[in-house]
Order: structure tokens, then C-alpha cells, then sequence
């Protein structure tokens, strides 16, 4: 594992335990966690409720804030922090823009990894593919593509 990923893993998980929440991995770490693909993670996105964000805020001494986004994805609360070698953005209740309006994106499916000896949720395939689909992003396709043969 890449140092910097190994290193922002153990932030999260310190956070996580002072703040008293498991949020779950999301997006193109959990690619590269598991070696789908041959993707690099920028940032380490995770999914966790509006209070899990407000505890991690809490435990992170920052302000939550209110409802961010952009024209394509908004939360709840969306906190992105740093004092990691990758920025962690966690999104509470995230919605996805998609032709037919603003639409909750809610996991269907996690599952627990093992990685570097501590334990994970991450979501699973099948829902970072339906993601990505929903989210109608070019940049996304060799993630598709790499999610449908790791499931196939």
C-alpha cells in the first residue's frame, strides 16, 4: 500500500474512534484498495450519517457547516479535512444530480476488508459501480469497465 494512502487510512481511523463512528470507504480508494484496476486514489471519500459527521467535526475541532456541494453533488454535511497526507471528504447524505432530478445516494451493500491489518467497511462493488452509473461521469468509465469485470 502506498504510504500516503497507509497514512490517511490510520488518520481516519484515529478520528473515527475519538469521534465514536465507523464511516464506510468510498470511491476510488476502495479501487485501489482492492486492487481493481489500476487506480490511484487523490482523496479518501467517506460515507457516513449527518450525526457521524457532526461527531467526526466534533472530534476533528472544525465546524461541520450546513448543506454543501455543487452542481452534481451535494450533503448534508460535506467535511473536508486535512492534516493527512490525502484530503478525507466526508459526505453525509449525499445526493446525486441525474436526469430526473436530485436523487439520495444510500449504500446498498458494504463489506469489510482487511487492510494493513486493521478492518474496513468499504462499499461494495456493485455499489460504487450503481455510483458512479448515476453519477453520468466521462471520467468514470474505466472505473465502470473495472467494477463490471471485478464483479463478473
Amino acid at each position: 500500500m502506498r504510504p500516503e494512502l497507509a497514512e490517511t487510512l490510520a488518520f481516519l481511523v484515529a478520528l473515527s474512534e475519538r469521534a465514536g463512528v465507523e464511516p464506510v470507504l468510498f470511491g476510488t480508494a476502495v479501487l485501489e484498495l482492492q486492487g481493481i484496476g489500476d487506480f490511484l486514489a487523490t482523496d479518501l471519500d467517506v460515507i457516513v450519517s449527518e450525526e457521524e459527521a457532526r461527531a467526526m467535526a466534533a472530534a476533528a475541532g472544525v465546524d461541520p457547516g450546513g448543506e454543501s456541494g455543487n452542481d452534481q453533488f451535494r450533503s448534508r454535511v460535506h467535511l473536508h479535512l486535512e492534516g493527512a497526507p490525502l484530503v478525507i471528504d466526508v459526505m453525509a447524505e449525499m445526493s446525486i444530480r441525474t436526469a430526473g432530478g436530485w436523487l439520495l445516494y444510500e449504500l446498498g451493500e458494504t463489506e469489510r476488508i482487511e487492510v494493513g491489518g486493521r478492518r474496513f467497511r468499504v462499499a461494495s462493488p456493485v455499489d460504487l459501480g450503481r455510483f458512479y452509473r448515476l453519477a453520468g461521469r466521462a471520467k468514470d468509465a474505466g472505473k465502470i469497465a473495472a467494477l463490471d469485470a471485478a464483479v463478473a
